[in-house]
């Protein structure tokens, strides 16, 4: 009965948390936005809920903007087929279905590999399906004491289409660096970092988010985020998303992940995923 009360009363906290930051967000303008990410760390670092939490290890299957920087232990694969729905004001895109790939190689290093088949919906025009573009990228932990530190970049490849807006016409970087700190359940991951893209009438932008993380049971993993971007084109102005999501692993090799999200700020934008995934080697949860 006791854990019962613990229990309630951390989701309570959890939700109140949600609820404090969601205020936050709604009340930011583009001139705002360091203001408000700064009240959402101190909301993250300074809330009691921290220290009452006991050391568990965390999930490691999400797909949030803002990546953890810690990487899977050597030998750990996992492979999630999911759909992602991307929709702005010029359009729909959906990616379905698509494999995402992570592969932990060294203590301190990850590979990452996206295929995608994309269906691309843009107002009155026709729709498109086909091979998307592909995406690989290497997280590199360089810093792992009290907190972890890595650089995570990833890389487009035009591989899809671009005439029937299967794909980007050319290569695109992703170059951040991701910061995460552990309070027992609890994990906070921030950063942030700099889009390349050459392709005709696209721009270059930074982007960064905040994540806050509470591993609930040792299989359900939920999440809040808030994340930016600037203008990534002439006709599309930077926005800033809320996004909620998790995972649930159905037991030690495969789970399921999700997320749907919003624009708070900016640019309309609405994201949606929806993943199942097969997992083998090396895990800490669930435990």
């Amino acid at each position: 009965m006791q854990n019962l009360r613990t229990g309630l009363l951390q989701l309570f906290q959890s939700f109140a948390m949600t609820i404090h930051a969601t205020v936050i967000a709604k009340s930011i303008t583009t001139k705002q936005s360091r203001k408000a990410f700064l009240n959402f760390f101190i909301l993250i670092f300074f809330h009691p809920q921290f220290g009452l939490a006991e050391k568990v290890p965390l999930s490691s299957a999400d797909e949030f903007l803002t990546d953890t920087p810690v990487p899977f232990l050597p030998g750990r694969v996992t492979l999630d087929f999911y759909s992602y729905l991307t929709k702005k004001k010029p359009g729909s895109t959906v990616n379905m279905p698509s494999l995402e790939a992570n592969v932990g190689v060294l203590p301190d290093l990850q590979l990452y590999l996206i295929t995608p088949a994309t269906l691309a919906a843009p107002k009155h025009k026709s729709t498109q399906y086909g091979y998307g573009d592909v995406k690989i990228g290497a997280k590199c932990r360089f810093w792992a004491r009290s907190i972890d530190i890595a650089f995570y970049p990833k890389i487009t490849l035009p591989s899809g289409d671009s005439k029937k807006g299967l794909g980007n016409g050319t290569w695109i970087g992703r170059f951040p660096i991701w910061i995460q700190k552990e309070w027992g359940d609890w994990r906070v991951s921030g950063g942030g970092g700099y889009y390349v893209n050459r392709a005709i009438g696209q721009r270059n932008y930074p982007f960064g988010g905040a994540l806050i993380r509470w591993q609930i049971t040792e299989h359900l993993m939920l999440g809040n985020e808030l994340f930016a971007q600037g203008k990534i084109n002439a006709n599309e102005k930077a926005n800033l998303l809320y996004n909620f999501g998790g995972s649930y692993f159905l037991d030690s090799h495969s789970f399921l992940t999700f997320l749907a999200g919003h624009s708070i700020a900016g640019a309309k934008q609405f994201v949606a995923w929806v993943g199942w995934g097969v997992a083998w080697g090396p895990v800490t949860t669930p435990r």
